[in-house]
């Protein structure tokens, strides 16, 4: 197929328009979601991708997009860029560490289902590695969405944590294959459909209280941390990095202060998005030590994302992990009343978590495969 792959300019400022490459960024990814898992829930709306680009302070961003040969407009510079969002064939998106983790990239590259089996994703995987490789990196690492896990007898590629079967025959495990990337993890991704029995909630969240005791308390706010708690809250952000398990996925600790709490906050509020969260005091030593958070889309008021939750290994055995998520659910029934659908992802071989949300209520909904390639000789 004739194309151009053409590097989309990074947005003025998180809140500008979006413009026809990031309209088509978000049309892409929805399309691809809805042909493969039939809902696009996954998809972030133009303006939260148009903040994400904008915003480079601990990673820097960069969108490039296959455009059909003959389409787009020039801009001041001369560039060639979309005018239409059906123009775009595909992007590819990775980010560079800037903060931490300074061997690493991480990338995407997503294909309209119509022109897909055209060369397109290949164009797009080689513009983005050159750039990546002339950056430094030696890790790269890939995320692929799949509908169901392989059957057993089937020809799967799988993980060596032995955990996630992820059929052979599949377009974008194929595509990760044939270019140098092996499957390290298997995470699966689960949905818990709301509202839940209130009266669960509140057994689950006294029956965490009981175990716990007195030298545990909980904390709650929505999104803006007190000044009291960014320091633990960047802790347990640390140890989040760390202490989940990564299968063979080379990622090292990351760097977290109060400042970089700050930062997020005003990333995702920039994203039009908000957070609700809860944590475990630890009252003896007046840290948190256990947490989870779920962030709200404003524009999707039916879906919210259930990201990390941790608790800290010294903490263990005294259900911190079911007080948190079960307080968390009150606050979010209270704080987003529409809410229908709660997504989450673990790896596959993170039973402990796996069985909490399982008793919650969260039921397998897809599979994710965490790929990596590395380049061998690459300096750090």
């Amino acid at each position: 197929m004739e194309m151009r792959v053409v590097e989309v300019p990074r947005p003025p400022h998180t809140d500008a328009p979006a413009s026809a490459a990031v309209q088509a960024w978000h049309e892409v990814f929805a399309e691809s979601m809805r042909a493969v898992l039939g809902h696009d829930d996954f998809a972030d709306p133009p303006a939260a991708l148009v903040a994400m680009l904008a915003e480079q302070r601990h990673a820097a961003r960069t969108l490039l997009v296959a455009l059909r040969d003959g389409a787009g407009a020039g801009d001041d510079a001369g560039a060639s860029l979309p005018s239409d969002p059906a123009d775009v064939l595909g992007y590819a998106w990775f980010s560079l560490p800037r903060t931490d983790n300074h061997h690493l990239a991480e990338a995407e590259v997503v294909v309209r289902p119509a022109a897909r089996h055209r060369g397109v994703g290949t164009a797009l995987w080689h513009a983005a590695e050159e750039r990546i490789r002339a950056a430094g990196r030696a890790t790269v690492t890939t995320w692929t969405s799949h509908a169901a896990e392989a059957p057993e007898g089937s020809d799967a590629v799988v993980p060596r944590t032995g955990v996630g079967r992820i059929p052979a025959d599949d377009d974008a495990a194929r595509f990760a294959r044939r270019h140098g990337f092996a499957l390290e993890q298997g995470e699966r991704q689960s949905t818990l459909h709301l509202p839940v029995d209130p009266d669960r909630v509140t057994a689950w969240r006294g029956e965490a209280e009981a175990v716990a005791g007195p030298d545990y308390r909980l904390v709650q706010w929505t999104d803006r941390a007190p000044e009291e708690w960014l320091d633990s809250l960047a802790e347990l952000q640390r140890r989040m990095s760390v202490d989940v398990p990564l299968g063979g996925l080379d990622f090292r600790e990351e760097a977290w202060d109060a400042q970089r709490i700050r930062d997020m906050e005003e990333e995702l509020a920039g994203a039009d998005q908000r957070y609700v969260l809860s944590a475990a005091e630890h009252v003896p030593g007046g840290e948190l030590v256990a947490f989870t958070y779920v962030v709200l889309p404003r524009s999707r008021p039916e879906v919210a994302y259930q990201y990390n939750t941790l608790v800290h290994g010294e903490h263990r055995g005294r259900r911190l992990g079911l007080l948190v998520k079960a307080a968390n659910l009150q606050l979010l029934a209270t704080t987003q009343p529409a809410l229908r659908r709660l997504h989450t992802w673990n790896a596959g071989e993170n039973r402990h978590m796996l069985a909490i949300n399982e008793r919650m209520g969260f039921v397998p909904a897809s599979l994710e495969g965490a790929w990596q390639r590395r380049y061998d000789g690459e300096a750090d």
